[in-house]
C-alpha cells in the first residue's frame, strides 16, 4: 500500500496503547495505591526504551518482518509456536476490546441495556471494517483517533475545575511494596499492546522517519496516559478509586455549567466506543497476518473469530467481578507475550545478526 505511510503509523500506536489504560486503571491501582502513578512515569520511560530498541534493531539489519524476526530468533518450530501464543494474546485482546465496550457502557449508561446488545452491534460492524483492507483500517483509525484526541483534550480542560493535586500524595509511604512492582509490570503488560501494531511495518515503504514518527507518537501517548491517570487521582481519594471500574465515565459526570450543560458524558463514550472499536479492528488485522503466516487461514476465518469473540467476551464481560478478574490475568498474559517475549526474541536476533 503506497499510502500507507511512517505518520500512519504513528496513529496505530496511539489506537492499541491508550484506551485499556484510560479506562480501566483499576487493575493496576489495586496493587499500585497512591504509588500507581509513579508506576505508569516508570512503566513509560521502560516502554520508550523498548521501541526504541526494536526499531533499531529493525534499522540496523533492514529487516522489519516482525514474524520474519520471529522465526529466524527461535527457529521454525519454536517460532511457529511463539507466534501462535502471539496469535492466542492478539484474540485474547479481542475478547477485552468487546467485553470492556460493553460492560462499560452497560454499567455507567445504559443499565437496562443487555450487555450482548453492545457486543452484538459491536462485534458485527467490526468484522466488516476487519475485513476490508489496509486502506479502510488506516482511514477508520485516522478519523477515530483525531475526534478521539480532540474530544479528550477538550474534555481535560471541562474536568480542571475538579481537580486537586493535593490527593496525588502521599507517595512511597511504606517505600518500594510488592504491590508497586506488581503495578509496574501491570502497566507494562497494558503498554505491551503496541506490539500489535509491528507487524503493520511490512507495508510502509519509505521508512526514513519511522523512527521520528514512532518515537513522537509513543511520547504523545506516554504523555496522555500520564495526564489521564494523575488526574484521576486528583479527582477522586484513593479509597473511593479503588472501588470505581471506570474512573472516567463517573469524572466526567461531575462537569456541569450555567446549572444546564452537562455533556460530559458525550465526550468519554467517543473516547470509550470509538477507542475501543479502533483497537479491536487494528487487532483483528494483526491476528489475521498471524494466520495467514502460520497458514491457519481460510474464507470463513473472520466470521469464526468474531463469533468466538462474541461469545467469549458475553461470558467475561456479563458480571462485573468476572470481567476485572480476566482484566487482571490479561495483563500478565500480555506481558508475557507482547513485551518480554518479543523483547527477547529481538535480543537474540540482534546477536545473530
Amino acid at each position: 500500500m503506497d499510502k500507507f505511510n511512517a505518520k500512519h503509523f504513528a496513529f496505530l500506536i496511539l489506537a492499541v496503547t491508550v484506551v485499556s489504560q484510560k479506562t480501566y486503571p483499576k487493575v493496576f491501582i489495586l496493587n499500585g495505591g497512591y504509588d500507581s502513578w509513579v508506576a505508569v512515569i516508570i512503566s513509560s520511560v521502560i516502554i520508550l526504551l523498548y521501541l526504541i530498541f526494536f526499531l533499531k534493531v529493525c534499522e540496523k539489519n533492514n529487516n522489519y518482518d516482525f514474524i520474519a524476526i520471529y522465526r529466524t530468533a527461535a527457529g521454525q518450530k519454536l517460532g511457529k509456536l511463539l507466534l501462535c501464543l502471539f496469535a492466542m494474546t492478539l484474540f485474547l485482546t479481542l475478547v477485552e476490546s468487546a467485553a470492556v465496550e460493553a460492560n462499560s457502557m452497560h454499567t455507567n449508561m445504559l443499565l437496562e441495556t443487555p450487555v450482548w446488545f453492545f457486543i452484538l452491534f459491536f462485534v458485527i460492524p467490526a468484522a466488516y471494517s476487519a475485513g476490508r483492507d489496509l486502506v479502510s483500517i488506516v482511514t477508520i483509525t485516522l478519523i477515530g483517533i483525531t475526534l478521539i484526541n480532540l474530544a479528550g483534550m477538550n474534555l481535560g480542560m471541562l474536568t480542571a475545575p475538579y481537580k486537586d493535586t493535593k490527593l496525588l500524595f502521599p507517595i512511597f509511604a511504606d517505600g518500594i511494596t510488592k504491590g508497586f512492582i506488581l503495578s509496574i509490570l501491570q502497566i507494562l503488560g497494558l503498554y505491551g499492546s503496541l506490539t500489535i501494531v509491528f507487524p503493520y511495518l511490512t507495508e510502509i515503504k519509505d521508512k526514513r522517519k519511522l523512527f521520528l514518527y514512532s518515537i513522537l507518537g509513543m511520547v504523545f501517548v506516554i504523555q496522555m496516559l500520564i495526564v489521564s491517570i494523575t488526574g484521576a487521582f486528583m479527582t477522586f481519594e484513593i479509597t473511593r478509586l479503588k472501588s470505581i471500574p471506570y474512573p472516567k465515565l463517573l469524572q466526567t459526570q461531575m462537569v456541569s455549567h450555567f446549572r444546564f450543560i452537562e455533556a460530559g458524558e458525550l465526550y468519554v463514550m467517543l473516547q470509550i466506543v470509538g477507542g475501543w472499536y479502533i483497537r479491536y479492528v487494528v487487532t483483528f488485522y494483526t491476528l489475521m497476518k498471524i494466520l495467514s503466516a502460520l497458514n491457519l487461514r481460510h474464507k470463513y476465518t473472520i466470521v469464526i473469530i468474531s463469533f468466538a469473540t462474541g461469545i467469549a467476551a458475553w461470558f467475561v464481560g456479563n458480571n462485573l467481578f468476572v470481567l476485572f478478574r480476566f482484566l487482571s490475568y490479561y495483563t500478565y498474559i500480555s506481558l508475557v507475550n507482547f513485551f518480554l517475549i518479543p523483547f527477547i526474541l529481538f535480543a537474540i536476533y540482534a546477536y545473530k545478526k
